[in-house]
């Protein structure tokens, strides 16, 4: 702990003095533009669209770096805003595809695997929905999006507003939809298939209706949802999706405001084992695997995920306006209920290897789990105060926050048995079990009990237009135990700070720097051979750049950062039964990511990421390795243009390229993922209250794989497709 905290304090001055030494620039800057010192915040230009042009892709505001709006450009951290428009056009079925917006972000596992998860920069990322932390929410549906109004990407810990989740690299937060004032209905079809050759089929339906429910129009409901049944391109593998959003929304235009978000997901297929190496990414030289191979048994494997979720806030406006000095003043309770509840059969698999006499690819199964259970509850309350005070020259927009986490693992119900005597497959000529598995007749349980207090304090600061100054503090505490565990309670507090500045060089450029931490609580309920306690998991992240807003309609982020992760568990040299703390990982890059649009009917989004990792310190043997699923070189590219006048009016055309470089499956570096490039097309066409579009997607139908979601083992990207849609607006 005592290196780590130096390590800290040094890259905190760091920070500090280079954010400092911005500070002195645009006082200079300044000098001779004091009586505009006045001003509490920079003002964003705008670009009127006019007549039939695009929807609004490019948004100036978030709360993921602030937890109230903000403009993007104030923050001394990169941001990203994804809206809703961008990725329905885009033809998104998953949050996977949302990503291919992020230049810097990649995924572990698909929509078809058990549970898939997005790395931002390198380390796997958290997600938030409306402000709050959630419990494996993303895990269960990834392809849940009628209830999404926009996702808000911070790229680099997020911890200070959102509390413990990642390893560093970023969060999302998801912006549920909001019931409005006006009548609007829209309901869409989608019908599709994949075209090389696989089976299967795409079938979903999707609504989304809105209505005020008093004369007022005080109280107002939305109701949105989304029913999939599809075949996969994977044999035997379909899937069945249900998700259900409730929005409720009090607002007379007086001092209480009410909110209720309400949603459910649930999603029932195989629980895919994944592929090996051998085969897919690596030269058998007896075959390939096809993509549409299933090395589970289809028979008695299972995947049936469900997550109910209740969120509810009141914003109270308690002070408009005092003595000029403090300024829209307001307290926001806000709670959420959340299950996450889990059955599944599924199996695991092992080493591959070749049969030279049979020219096979022989997979071993060394386990399995029969009757998997979980459930697990989640509640938080929280208790938000935000508002300005004006002290002479200065603006402080102000937010203070208590925050109280119970997560536990409903007793009796979170249990597995262990599969035995199970038979290796042929992963070219497979021929799967005819009678169940066996399986230990004792069953393994699991689960945890553990609550977190915390509190937050943050502060931003307009000294003039010109500079912004961005700090911030959270302390938690966390105690907890491994369900049935005898060993002793864990009870571990953290603290940590963020700090940045940004100079507004003119109205549409702004140079910003920024330090922040982030923190993980790792074994939970476990010792390590010494008798104490695990410290949790930490990350540090010095990130400087431009964020620019031009009038003709161009925004966008470069920077470039390091992060560094400490406190990473790796095994104990004295006892292999043990693991210590001495782990670190060191990213370094860069990132550009752009918002053009070109004209009113031409948008263009693209962007470019560089990554170099390093394992700096382990026990395991990976020093001067690269960390897992880490490509050195990502690009994204998306554009869309609408035909607003002439024959072919109301004519949409779109295509986006993403580029992932090659990349280390795991740790040890033995085996690299490829390089591949996707391409997609879309073409649309409105008329009146119908949109009709078909989008093709992966044109060329690239052969590739991406990192699994659990192990040494790959998943395959999806084919070649091509989704009709229907939508009608009322």
């Amino acid at each position: 702990m005592i290196d780590t905290h130096t390590f800290k304090f040094k890259s905190l001055r760091l920070a500090t003095s280079f954010i400092l030494l911005l500070s002195s620039f645009a006082v200079v800057a300044v000098e001779s533009n004091s009586a505009n010192s006045q001003t509490s915040s920079v003002e964003l230009s705008t670009m009127t669209v006019t007549g039939a042009s695009l929807q609004l892709y490019q948004k100036p505001a978030s709360t993921a770096g602030s937890k109230f709006p903000i403009d993007i450009t104030r923050m001394p951290q990169s941001i990203q805003v994804i809206t809703e428009d961008a990725f329905r056009d885009q033809g998104a079925a998953s949050f996977g595809d949302i990503i291919k917006q992020v230049p810097s972000a990649v995924t572990n596992g698909t929509r078809f695997t058990r549970f898939a998860s997005v790395s931002i920069r390198g380390f796997s990322a958290d997600q938030t929905r409306n402000g709050i932390r959630q419990l494996f929410f993303g895990d269960v549906d990834f392809s849940a999006l009628s209830h999404v109004q926009s996702v808000e990407v911070l790229k680099g810990p997020g911890n200070i507003l959102f509390g413990q989740g990642g390893q560093g690299g970023g969060l999302f937060n998801v912006v549920t939809k909001r019931a409005h004032d006006q009548y609007a209905a829209e309901v869409s079809f989608t019908q599709g298939a994949w075209t090389s050759g696989f089976g299967g089929r795409i079938s979903q339906g999707r609504w989304d209706f809105n209505a005020p429910l008093t004369t007022d129009g005080a109280l107002k409901a939305r109701f949105t949802g989304e029913i999939e049944g599809s075949d996969t391109f994977i044999d035997f593998q379909d899937q069945e999706r249900e998700n259900f959003g409730l929005s409720l929304v009090y607002d007379d235009g007086g001092p209480i405001r009410a909110f209720i978000n309400a949603e459910y997901q649930h999603r029932s297929s195989l629980a895919n084992p994944g592929l090996p190496t051998l085969g897919t990414v690596i030269d058998s030289g007896v075959g390939q695997i096809g993509r549409d191979r299933f090395l589970g048994e289809p028979k008695f494997d299972n995947l049936d995920s469900e997550v109910p979720l209740v969120q509810a806030w009141v914003e109270f406006d308690v002070l408009d306006n005092w003595q000029g000095i403090l300024q829209n003043w307001k307290i926001v309770p806000r709670y959420q209920y959340q299950e996450f509840i889990v059955d599944q059969d599924q199996m695991r698999l092992g080493a591959a290897r070749v049969d030279p006499v049979t020219n096979s690819i022989i997979v071993n199964r060394p386990s399995g789990r029969s009757a998997f259970q979980e459930r697990d509850v989640f509640h938080i309350g929280q208790i938000d105060l935000t508002g300005k005070l004006l002290t002479g020259p200065l603006t402080h927009e102000l937010y203070f926050s208590g925050e109280f986490q119970d997560q536990h693992s409903k007793v009796g119900k979170n249990f597995w048995f262990n599969r035995t005597n199970i038979s290796e497959i042929d992963a070219l000529n497979p021929v799967y079990m005819t009678t169940p598995p066996e399986f230990n007749p004792t069953p393994r349980t699991f689960g945890q009990i553990n609550q977190t207090w915390s509190a937050t304090v943050q502060d931003m600061v307009a000294i003039t237009k010109y500079l912004d100054l961005f700090g911030g503090y959270r302390f938690t505490n966390l105690t907890g135990n491994q369900r049935g565990s005898t060993l002793p309670e864990t009870d571990v507090d953290n603290h940590s700070f963020n700090i940045g500045g940004t100079i507004h060089v003119t109205d549409h450029i702004h140079l910003f720097s920024g330090y922040t931490e982030g923190f993980f609580f790792t074994g939970i309920g476990s010792l390590k051979a010494d008798g104490s306690q695990f410290d949790p998991e930490e990350s540090e992240q010095i990130e400087a750049g431009v964020k620019v807003n031009f009038p003709w309609g161009l925004t966008g982020t470069a920077s470039v950062y390091q992060i560094d992760r400490s406190n990473v568990v790796t095994p104990d040299l004295n006892d292999q039964n043990f693991s210590v703390q001495t782990g670190k990982i060191r990213h370094r890059g860069g990132e550009i990511e752009l918002n053009w649009q070109v004209t009113e009917a031409w948008y263009v989004q693209a962007g470019y990421a560089f990554l170099d990792s390093e394992v700096t310190e382990s026990n395991a043997g990976d020093v001067g390795n690269r960390f897992r699923n880490t490509p050195t070189h990502q690009v994204s590219f998306w554009t869309h243009y609408r035909f607003n006048e002439g024959l072919m009016k109301n004519l949409s055309l779109s295509s986006g390229v993403n580029f992932v470089g090659s990349r280390p499956l795991d740790t040890t570096n033995t085996v690299d993922l490829p390089s591949y490039t996707t391409w997609d097309l879309a073409v649309g066409y409105d008329y009146k209250n119908v949109s009709l579009e078909l989008f093709a997607n992966n044109v060329l139908d690239k052969r590739y794989f991406i990192a699994n979601d659990t192990g040494s083992l790959v998943t395959p990207g999806e084919p070649r497709s091509l989704v009709g849609r229907v939508t009608l607006s009322f």
